[in-house]
C-alpha cells in the first residue's frame, strides 16, 4: 500500500467513483427492468455498466507508477504475493456465492482474479522501463494479438472464426483451458482470451500516467490528457465496424473506447478536485477509493446473503425488489431504489471500518 503522502486524492476519488458504480450496477433489483444504462449490453454494444470494470483496471495501471517511481522497488515476490492473495480472495468470494465441495464446480475466473493478473503484469512492465513507451507498445501489441486471434483463428473443429457467445476461439478456450465452472454456459466474461486485452487496458493506464509524469509542470496536463482520451475513443469507434464493441469478449475497440472515456473522466475529476477542493462528496469518494477492496468484498458478501432463500423459497433480493415494485414505482425505479437501499449499509460501514483500521490490505 502507498503512504498517505504518496497518494493522489483525485485518483482515489476516481477509484471510489468506479467502485460505487460497480456496486450500484451489481445490486440492481432486476436485470430485466433496470434502466438500460445500468444493465450490461446483451452482447455487442456499450452502456455505462460496461464501462465500470475497465475503468477500475485503468486505475490499477495509473496507480502503479505513483508507487513504483517514488520509492525503491521492493522485491518482485512482494507483488506476486499480493496478486496471489487477491486471486485467492476472488475464488473465495465466488465460492461464497455458490458454495460447493466439488473443485470442478468452482469458478476460477472472476473480477478480483482478473485484477490480480492485470496488476502483476503491469508491475512487471513498470519494472522493465522508466518511460511510457514500453507500456504503450505492449498494450498495442496485446490488442493486435487479441484481435488477430479473435478474428483470424477458428475454434478447432469449426470452419470459420465466430464472435457469437460461447463460440469461436474465445469460447473454445474458456471451455477447454479455463478450469472449473464458467459464469455462463460455454463462456466466461473474465475468460482466457479476453484477459489479453484486459491487461492492455491496465497498461494504457500505466502509459498515460508515465506520459503525464514526463510533461513539464507548466504544461496543461488536463487538456493533454483529455486529448489522449478523445484520441483513444475515436480509434476505438473507427475500429468498431470491423471489431464490435463487446465487453464479454473485451474486444480491442471496446478496450480503446472504455480506456479513452476513463481517461477523460479522470481528467475531469482532477480538474474538479483542483478547482473546488475538498467537500463531503469528494471526501467520501476518496475514502471509498482508499478502501475499495473492503467495499467490494462487503457488497459481495451482501449479495451472497441476499440470494439465499429465506421465506417459502423466496430470496431477500426478490422480496426486497417486489416490495418496491408493489409500492407503485415503475420497474426501473424499483430496481434502482433496491440498489440504493441495499448499498447504503456498505457505504455507512466504510467510514467506521476505516476509522478503526479494519480494512482489507494485501
Amino acid at each position: 500500500m502507498t503512504n498517505r503522502t504518496e497518494r493522489d486524492g483525485s485518483l482515489d476519488a476516481f477509484r471510489g467513483l468506479t467502485v460505487l458504480l460497480m456496486m450500484l450496477v451489481n445490486l440492481q433489483g432486476s436485470d430485466e427492468t433496470a434502466f438500460w444504462f445500468l444493465k450490461h449490453a446483451a452482447w455487442h454494444g456499450l452502456t455505462l455498466a460496461d464501462l465500470v470494470f475497465p475503468w477500475f483496471l485503468l486505475v490499477v495501471g495509473i496507480a502503479i507508477p505513483l508507487t513504483a517511481d517514488t520509492r525503491p522497488h521492493p522485491p518482485f515476490r512482494h507483488a506476486l504475493v499480493r496478486a496471489a492473495k487477491l486471486f485467492a480472495l476472488g475464488i473465495m468470494i465466488g465460492w461464497l456465492l455458490r458454495p460447493t465441495l466439488d473443485p470442478g464446480d468452482v469458478r476460477w475466473a472472476g473480477v478480483l482474479q482478473r485484477i490480480a493478473i492485470v496488476y502483476i503484469t503491469c508491475v512487471w512492465i513498470v519494472r522493465r522501463s522508466a518511460g511510457y513507451r514500453l507500456a504503450a507498445c505492449c498494450a498495442a501489441a496485446l490488442l493486435v494479438l487479441h484481435s488477430a486471434l479473435l478474428l483470424g483463428v477458428a475454434a478447432p473443429g469449426t470452419a470459420a472464426p465466430s464472435l457469437l457467445p460461447g463460440q469461436g476461439i474465445s469460447g473454445w478456450l474458456d471451455q477447454h483451458v479455463l478450469p472449473g465452472r464458467s459464469h455462463h454456459a460455454g463462456w466466461d466474461p473474465e475468460g482466457v482470451l479476453s484477459t489479453l486485452s484486459a491487461i492492455a487496458t491496465g497498461l494504457m493506464g500505466v502509459a498515460v500516467q508515465r506520459w503525464r509524469q514526463g510533461l513539464p509542470s507548466s504544461s496543461p496536463n488536463t487538456l493533454a490528457g483529455i486529448i489522449v482520451g478523445v484520441a483513444l475513443v475515436i480509434a476505438g469507434l473507427l475500429l468498431s465496424p470491423h471489431i464490435p464493441l463487446n465487453k464479454s469478449l473485451w474486444t480491442s475497440s471496446y478496450a480503446l473506447v472504455a480506456a479513452g472515456l476513463g481517461i477523460i473522466l479522470w481528467m475531469v475529476v482532477r480538474e474538479i478536485w483542483r478547482r473546488f477542493g475538498r467537500n463531503f462528496v469528494t471526501d467520501m469518494l476518496e475514502l471509498l477509493g482508499r478502501s475499495a477492496l473492503t467495499a467490494y468484498v462487503l457488497h459481495m458478501v451482501l449479495i451472497a446473503a441476499l440470494i439465499r432463500p429465506v421465506i417459502h423459497g423466496k430470496t431477500g433480493w426478490t422480496m426486497g425488489y417486489d416490495w418496491f415494485a408493489a409500492s407503485g414505482l415503475s420497474g426501473p425505479w424499483s430496481s434502482l431504489a433496491f440498489s440504493v437501499i441495499a448499498l447504503a449499509p456498505v457505504l455507512l460501514a466504510i467510514p467506521m471500518l476505516v476509522s478503526r483500521g479494519w480494512t482489507l490490505k494485501l
